[in-house]
């Protein structure tokens, strides 16, 4: 529904408004009435109407006065209808050429005002529905460029897009609100953009599904950012599990990307933590905020239990567990205890990529280990990190199997729909991400033949379909069943049936 305003010193004129019109028939609802211009005012500050009906002669702010503020104080100020009596003819006129959309003269013709809500109905949806597109391609736009830049990416162009969308000079501190909400994204970044500041940027959305905002310090942005991020939990956190994250950097755009690092650390940590709650990147525990993980032990042992080489698994495991630093693997047991979180999000998600059932893997882990963060000695990290391997490589292995399964069924079932194009398994196996030599295996394995036998099969067996049911020539016949080479179609029939193709015909 459209929202609509009414403005008039006079109340049986807003009565007789309100009550003679059939709002509802386009598309409006009366959201407030004001007998003056200031009361009117505020309300359009607050209420942000659609379309607003105003009085020109009223007490202390005249309609042309309240039209003038609107067009020059707000951004997007409502669509105006001049309310006037015949000796204020003129004043209609001149509020016209102030881009007012009409006036009606008093007393009100319910016709007439009809006629103008039909007019402007269509406008303002019209005017909804470009501002929803074009908010839509901004969004991804910003996506876009943000991610390019939190990935790595790092040119001169780039930051001064950046900054130019930002609405900054390049040497303010940055600031990044990152938000991680279980149910509502969508609401989460309309309630963003509704309480957007001058130097905020789209909501933007990372990698993970986490939504983030940037705001570079300037006129009080940043404090405006907590404020945010306050309000977001207060609003949230009664219906679902929400994490609020601030990280903060200096060196404008280029700090962006140290902004949004802070901010996930600070997010990982309470989520670590078990717990919702709003946290800030420089209040984090010494050694958790500095703790980095050892990327190369851990894709090691992340390899090492996709492959399921269980044997390798225990080395893999302490060498993870061993601080690079100090070569010692009890001399920090907070350091260990980074690592294994790490552990666990890298094995979530593996699991996720094999569509398997995270939240039941996540819960058989919590009910078997219980949480990492109530676990003080090396031993016993030690023991969770070996039993969150091996628990880790069984699920793995059978998700995988369960997939691959699934996945060499939709092949043969591609291949029965389509095995009269031209078919390779090359092909296949890139279409359907294999690996050619084992899709060839897993094929003959699931149908009892190889592929290329199979795929001949079909097609003879079409063929023979269309020789019996069709009048088409032996030509047609072998197009029609995948052999665009009608001499190659004949020899394949003979060799497969034992006589020719029309020999066949006849035979039936």
């Amino acid at each position: 529904m459209m929202n609509v305003l009414l403005v008039d010193d006079e109340p049986w004129v807003l009565e007789g408004m309100r009550t003679m019109v059939n709002w509802d028939k386009y598309g409006f609802r009366i959201c407030g009435e004001a007998e003056n211009g200031n009361a009117a005012w505020a309300m359009i500050k607050v209420l942000h109407p659609d379309l607003v009906f105003t009085d020109i002669h009223m007490p202390s702010v005249s309609g042309l006065e309240l039209i003038d503020r609107s067009m020059h104080e707000l951004t997007k100020p409502p669509r105006f209808v001049i309310l006037s009596g015949y000796d204020s003819f003129e004043y209609a006129k001149t509020a016209l050429e102030q881009r007012v959309e009409d006036y009606l003269l008093k007393p009100i013709d319910e016709v007439e005002i009809e006629t103008i809500l039909e007019q402007m109905g269509r406008k303002i949806q019209e005017e909804h529905a470009s501002e929803e597109m074009h908010q839509r391609e901004r969004a991804l736009y910003v996506n876009c460029l943000f991610n390019r830049l939190l990935q790595g990416e790092n040119s001169s162009d780039l930051e001064a897009e950046v900054e130019g969308m930002l609405v900054m000079e390049g040497h303010e501190n940055m600031a990044c609100l990152l938000f991680e909400i279980d149910t509502g994204k969508e609401d989460v970044q309309a309630r963003v953009r509704d309480l957007a500041e001058a130097h905020w940027s789209e909501p933007f959305t990372d990698a993970e599904g986490r939504i983030g905002v940037f705001a570079a310090e300037m006129k009080g942005s940043l404090e405006l950012l907590e404020t945010l991020g306050e309000r977001l939990f207060e609003i949230y956190s009664a219906q679902t599990s929400i994490i609020v994250a601030f990280g903060q950097h200096s060196g404008g755009a280029g700090a962006m990307r140290t902004a949004y690092d802070k901010a996930l650390s600070a997010l990982k940590w309470k989520r670590y933590q078990k717990k919702s709650g709003i946290v800030h990147y420089q209040d984090l525990p010494l050694n958790e905020g500095k703790a980095s993980v050892n990327q190369k032990a851990l894709t090691n042992l992340l390899q090492t239990i996709l492959s399921a080489e269980q044997d390798r698994l225990e080395g893999e495991v302490l060498a993870l567990l061993i601080n690079p630093a100090s070569g010692l693997p009890m001399s920090d047991v907070e350091y260990v205890r980074v690592q294994l979180l790490a552990l666990e999000m890298g094995v979530l998600k593996q699991l996720k990529e094999l569509e398997g059932d995270v939240d039941s893997f996540k819960q058989h882990i919590q009910n078997t280990l219980g949480g990492i963060t109530g676990i003080g000695s090396y031993p016993e990290l030690r023991e969770y990190a070996l039993i969150l391997s091996l628990n880790a490589l069984k699920v793995l292995q059978e998700q995988r199997k369960e997939k691959e399964c699934s996945t060499i069924f939709r092949v043969v079932q591609y291949v029965n729909q389509e095995f009269r194009e031209k078919l390779q398994l090359q092909e296949l196996a890139q279409k359907f991400h294999m690996n050619a030599n084992y899709l060839g295996q897993a094929f003959k394995q699931q149908t009892g033949k190889a592929f290329r036998e199979y795929l001949n099969d079909k097609r003879i067996e079409e063929a023979k379909r269309l020789l019996r049911q069709s009048r088409f020539s032996i030509a047609d016949v072998a197009v029609n069943s995948g052999y665009p080479n009608a001499d190659y179609f004949v020899s394949q029939f003979k060799r497969m049936t034992g006589m020719a193709p029309s020999a066949y015909r006849k035979q039936q």
